[in-house]
């Protein structure tokens, strides 16, 4: 193509252009000549699936986009390619479908994008807050997946996509608390069995949220909610315990955590190691030298695992905040400090929003078909087509 200016000419050469400059010709002319070594589509790494694609996003925005045609063969499919970063002159491209994305949420991310005033847009961080902006909540406003069909499938349902040179992710935006507890594994079972699990997922999500919570409020404010035979099985499990139960939880809710991160920062096989050792070795010793009741660790370790139940990692990574925030609210005044801090929580969810959308929409009665149950295929189909006359 031909090139009039020096900047333009700059940044065609360090994205790998050969430039011809002609003497006495106020014009250039500029061919792709880049060879960069590309990383082969590999399966996914954190979101696996048994039915379904076995290829993965990579850290070349060109390939990307190349996968997601091949999953979405739409000649409607739309891809804007912009430049972000004062310094970093990052590559991103803002995919949607035409017809089925709602125009105002593409205006208003290629407007914030190009409004940028960053030096990098190389972090997953740095994407989510300059997309979003920088708010107060653990909650994620931007939902990123490395899945070329996941990413597919949620332009179907009218979301708009990023594509982000140097990450091999591929973020959507808007987004809602919801859609965290989808999974692409849904799309390949029978909709009665994805039902089911969905419900599953919603049920660990409040028990991952509320368990420590309660057991703490319970166990030390309110004994008479408990079963009798339930309340002399704690006493005489805590009969030569020396820390109080709030003590107990609150800090084996810490060391749930430090484990966690151990296991994420160490290699691999050492990381499966460290989890095995903590989790069975120590909290045996911890029991049997009397330092922790067994009905407090029976109980952080249930939440735990019922948050390992979400599909998005981020929202676990919220809840996992919550549940330490409502079990200080439970050492303070009991299940009345519960209650305040579930009404805190619930007063925060519905101020967020995401692109003047509410981030708890899907709950409300026009919009909460197909989320908790998943809809038959000709249901969908359906629905989405009465969608799109609305728009």
């Amino acid at each position: 193509k031909e090139v009039e200016d020096l900047p333009t000419l700059c940044q065609l050469l360090v994205n790998g252009f050969a430039v011809l400059v002609f003497e006495d010709f106020p014009k250039a002319v500029a061919f792709e000549a880049k060879s960069a070594i590309r990383r082969i589509p590999a399966p996914p790494t954190v979101e696996h699936t048994v039915k379904g694609a076995k290829d993965a996003f990579t850290e070349t925005a060109r390939t990307n986009t190349t996968l997601t045609r091949c999953h979405l063969r739409n000649p409607f499919l739309r891809i804007t390619e912009l430049t972000v970063g004062t310094k970093s002159r990052t590559n991103v491209s803002l995919v949607w479908l035409e017809g089925v994305t709602p125009r105002r949420i593409v205006t208003q991310l290629e407007r914030r994008l190009r409004g940028l005033d960053v030096e990098s847009f190389v972090t997953p961080a740095a994407v989510e807050e300059a997309v979003t902006g920088s708010r107060c909540s653990p909650f994620p406003l931007l939902r990123f997946t490395e899945r070329p069909d996941k990413f597919a499938q949620a332009l179907l349902e009218g979301q708009a996509g990023l594509l982000v040179d140097g990450l091999p992710l591929g973020y959507l935006a808007p987004v809602e608390l919801g859609g965290f507890l989808t999974s692409p594994e849904d799309q390949g079972m029978d909709f009665v069995t994805a039902s089911c699990i969905r419900v599953i997922r919603y049920g660990a999500l409040l028990v991952s949220l509320l368990l420590p919570a309660l057991y703490a409020a319970m166990a030390a404010f309110h004994q008479e909610m408990l079963p009798t035979q339930l309340l002399l099985s704690i006493i005489e499990s805590k009969q030569q315990v020396p820390f109080p139960t709030m003590l107990e939880v609150i800090g084996l809710l810490i060391a749930f955590e430090i484990l966690q991160e151990a296991g994420v920062h160490l290699p691999q096989s050492l990381g499966q190691a460290v989890s095995i050792i903590g989790g069975l070795v120590v909290g045996s010793a911890a029991v049997e030298a009397k330092l922790i009741s067994p009905a407090a660790l029976i109980v952080v370790a249930v939440a735990g695992v019922c948050g390992y139940v979400i599909p998005g990692r981020e929202l676990a990574n919220a809840v996992r905040v919550w549940r330490f925030l409502l079990t200080l609210c439970a050492a303070l005044a009991g299940l009345f400090g519960v209650s305040v801090g579930l009404i805190a929580l619930l007063l925060h969810l519905g101020g967020l929003e995401t692109f003047g959308l509410s981030y708890l929409r899907p709950f409300d009665r026009a919009a909460s078909d197909g989320m908790v149950l998943r809809r038959r295929l000709k249901t969908q189909a359906a629905r989405r087509k009465q969608e799109q006359e609305k728009q």
